[in-house]
């Protein structure tokens, strides 16, 4: 009798220990992305997420934050991970993007892509042309933190980077304050749909700034105690952003008016 409850007792014992160390820390950004993360808690990378963890039997908690913080948090060891990071080499200090076999980004195990697109005022002669900028003559407004700020600067362009939220950061071009925007084309357009006033004075310009792929990156802690299970998280995004049980959830979310 004793001999059996001392093995209940350890089996609790390991159990608990295995729900301890499967428990990891995801940090986000916390203004809406669309589709991507939204601050009431969907998103498709969510979704996405809650697939990887349900099949590898692990526990992902969220934590909603400013992006630099998520990023600082990351290096920190506040955080076991930070979505969605696009590639900067000198995000690697801060954790780790999955690799391929020549030890670049691995664009196969990416939690998505999307595009960046500038927004001008209605009637601006503001223009880009896939190579260059023209009749750009202000300041550029880009998000916080994010990574279009590299290719605007490459041009010589001033960067306007006091904003963290999307809705006002076209609000300050509506008003002047700004030339053009440079935004994610899903986020930018999120908004203006959400906003037919503001939609009104403000138009996209066809050409695509840019497109990249976006990542789950991985602190330098749990690469450095488990690269197995960096790994197969890593592994376990790639298929299941490729299953059917994804493409599902992604064309319902779409869906959704």
């Amino acid at each position: 009798m004793f001999r059996t409850l001392q093995c209940c007792v350890l089996g609790l014992l390991l159990g608990a220990s295995v729900a301890a160390e499967s428990a990891l820390r995801f940090c986000h950004e916390d203004q809406d992305s669309y589709p991507w993360v939204m601050s009431d808690g969907s998103g498709l990378n969510k979704e996405l997420l809650d697939l990887v963890q349900q099949q590898l039997g692990l526990q992902f908690t969220y934590v909603a934050v400013p992006w630099k913080r998520c990023l600082a948090g990351l290096q920190h060891g506040l955080y076991d991970g930070a979505f969605a990071a696009s590639f900067k080499p000198e995000r690697q200090r801060m954790g780790r993007y999955p690799l391929d076999a020549e030890g670049r980004p691995d664009t196969l195990r990416r939690l998505h892509s999307s595009r960046y697109t500038l927004y001008r005022r209605a009637g601006s002669a503001v223009s880009w042309d896939g190579r260059r900028f023209s009749h750009l003559n202000g300041r550029v407004g880009s998000l916080s933190g994010f990574s279009i700020r590299d290719l605007l600067l490459a041009h010589g362009l001033e960067v306007d980077e006091s904003s963290r939220d999307p809705l006002a950061l076209l609000q300050m071009l509506e008003h002047g304050r700004i030339e053009a925007a440079a935004l994610q084309t899903q986020r930018g357009d999120f908004v203006l749909q959400a906003n037919p006033q503001l939609a009104q004075s403000i138009e996209k310009l066809p050409q695509l700034l840019e497109e990249k792929p976006y990542y789950l990156m991985l602190s330098n802690a749990l690469l450095a105690h488990e690269p197995d299970l960096a790994e197969r998280i890593w592994a376990e995004v790639q298929r299941q952003r490729e299953s059917a049980a994804y493409q599902e959830r992604r064309d319902a979310y779409l869906a959704k008016p």
